[in-house]
């Protein structure tokens, strides 16, 4: 394979792919050769960048596999998908340039792969077009592309495109990058193409019907990719403003997938404030790379949001530290998304960098608010029994509440509080049309709930704005309350003795577990308490600061 490849890539150049088809038919082979360009070289050359996903090679024989040519009776193996891509391309053209990762980057060179990671960026940027390449087309594909061309968006056109969600693009963690920062991206799928913009819009239109149709579950893939391709929409609009967080990004690695888990950090390099991370390093393992990225965002940034991805009430490793996330595993929650949307800072300002202190620990500042004396069931949108159990327990939760709370005042606070007081679209409920209409949707969720007997009853309600709304910000979540009376909602993981606190630098409040304090004898600093994070958590009355006027102190902690 080196043969192919010749000199390793020098700093700031790469390889683009020049390709010949030669034979007619349903099956041309395709032949080429290397070019070595600059990236600081203009005018560029017009090439295409595409996004697509590897195949998984162990579904194939080496028999099976078609050749891409070089001269010298050189060849490299051409997976089945860049296969059909070139036989799409080469439809419009017999010769054409491209740039394609598996190709243009030598696999087998580490050193090669790290430089050519960081420049990544660079390669999509400056490309004539993305080429986002779905694979060979099928009859969903084929409707899909259809429905779009002519502007159809009843809901059987709207079906079709959505079912084209579940092709595994759409959950690949690298087309973030590639999608985020390409100027020209257009869609292609077999023969068909359609621009990326015309087919955000769709994507909308699919959020307005899709609880309308029966027959999909959460779990499937194409609502996976549903979820996944509207944040992609909303992180390129984003991008243009510059208004990109590297803990913004991690926060979607958690929907994604990557055949190589580190890419789950490195994907994003390219695309958010990241002078402080370290560069691509594949001799490291997944976990000592979460580790230094978490170090090098909590200890040299201006926010310490990340802690709001990480603790043991996420699926990780009981080898990491609770501060730092395991990119590893799936999750949908999202808790920064709101923090956006509605402007919170229960943290407020950070004020002292955490630091690292052996073995593994993180010295921050946190202010203590109350511990947690009561839990209720966890929450559950796809069980009548799940939510009659947390709901009634939660309605007892008033007689624990400091003064003489009327029935009718704690509903009114609960309708607002259960959905975090944002919409279905993670915008702040308001007072007038908006808030009048969130109270109607509540009425009629809790008149379902007290009248439904069965589970066959939830056909009934998944309509309800309301109720895709709590589903959304706290299923699998519990309410709980603090001994002075604190109403707050956090992950199944909490238990009674827990501490609510606020972190300087964090936008929502955090619990943490009690641990043995450490003895800091010999070093000249005082006892430290130490602490598990748990979690993150929404308490109502803290979220945009209020913790600060509560005249409680701020404390050290050792978070390990």
């Amino acid at each position: 394979m080196s043969g192919v490849y010749g000199d390793a890539l020098q700093s700031g150049h790469i390889r683009l792919l020049d390709v010949s088809a030669r034979g007619a038919g349903s099956k041309p082979e395709f032949e080429g050769s290397f070019r070595f360009i600059s990236l600081s070289d203009h005018p560029l050359p017009d090439f295409t960048a595409v996004s697509y996903c590897w195949d998984d090679w162990s579904k194939f024989k080496e028999s099976e596999l078609e050749r891409f040519q070089f001269p010298g009776d050189q060849s490299l193996t051409l997976s089945p998908t860049l296969w059909h891509l070139f036989n799409s391309l080469q439809q419009k053209s017999p010769n054409f340039t491209v740039w394609v990762d598996f190709l243009c980057i030598n696999q087998k060179n580490k050193d090669e792969r790290e430089s050519q990671v960081q420049q990544m960026n660079k390669v999509y940027s400056f490309a004539k077009n993305v080429l986002l390449w779905l694979g060979k087309s099928d009859y969903i594909s084929e409707k899909a592309f259809h429905f779009m061309r002519i502007n159809r968006r009843d809901q059987f056109g709207l079906n079709c495109v959505f079912l084209l969600l579940r092709r595994p693009w759409f959950q690949r963690v690298w087309v973030i990058q590639e999608i985020t920062i390409g100027k020209k991206v257009q869609m292609c799928c077999g023969d068909d193409r359609e621009d990326f913009d015309n087919f955000s819009e769709y994507i909308f239109d699919i959020w307005k019907y899709f609880y309308t149709w029966d027959g999909y579950e959460n779990n499937d893939d194409a609502f996976r990719g549903l979820w996944c391709v509207t944040r992609l929409i909303f992180i390129r609009e984003d991008f243009k403003m510059n208004k990109l967080y590297f803990e913004s990004l991690l926060q979607e690695a958690f929907h994604r997938q990557a055949t190589d888990k580190r890419d789950m950090v490195y994907a994003f390099l390219g695309i958010a404030d990241n002078g402080q991370l370290p560069p691509p390093n594949y001799t490291i393992s997944e976990e000592e790379l979460y580790i230094e990225t978490a170090k090098a965002l909590l200890c040299n940034g201006k926010s310490l949001d990340l802690l709001t991805l990480c603790g043991i009430s996420r699926e990780r490793s009981p080898s990491l530290p609770t501060w730092a996330p395991d990119l590893r595993y799936h999750s949908f929650e999202e808790p920064l998304v709101p923090c956006d949307r509605a402007n919170w800072k229960a943290g407020g300002p950070l004020q002292v960098p955490p630091q690292i202190e052996a073995p593994l620990r993180l010295r921050l500042q946190v202010r203590h608010l109350d511990a947690v004396a009561i839990v209720c069931p966890p929450f559950n949108s796809e069980s009548v029994a799940d939510q009659q159990a947390a709901f009634e327990a939660i309605r007892a939760l008033r007689l624990r509440v400091p003064g003489d709370i009327s029935e009718e005042k704690w509903m009114d606070g609960l309708f607002s509080t259960l959905i975090w007081g944002l919409d279905i679209d993670d915008e702040p409920l308001e007072s007038g049309k908006q808030w009048a209409t969130y109270q109607k949707y509540f009425k009629d969720w809790l008149r379902w709930l007290q009248l439904s007997s069965c589970e066959e009853d939830l056909c009934q309600i998944r309509r309800n704005e309301y109720h895709r709304a709590m589903g959304i910000r706290i299923d699998t979540w519990r309410a709980f309350m603090t001994h002075r009376g604190d109403f707050c909602i956090g992950p199944a993981a909490i238990a009674v003795g827990d501490i609510v606190c606020t972190v300087p630098g964090c936008r929502l409040p955090l619990v943490l577990r009690a641990e043995s304090a450490v003895s800091d004898e010999g070093t000249g600093r005082h006892l430290a308490p130490t602490r598990v994070l748990v979690g993150c958590c929404y308490v109502e009355r803290l979220m945009f600061g209020q913790a600060a006027e509560l005249e409680r102190p701020l404390e050290e902690i050792l978070l390990q």
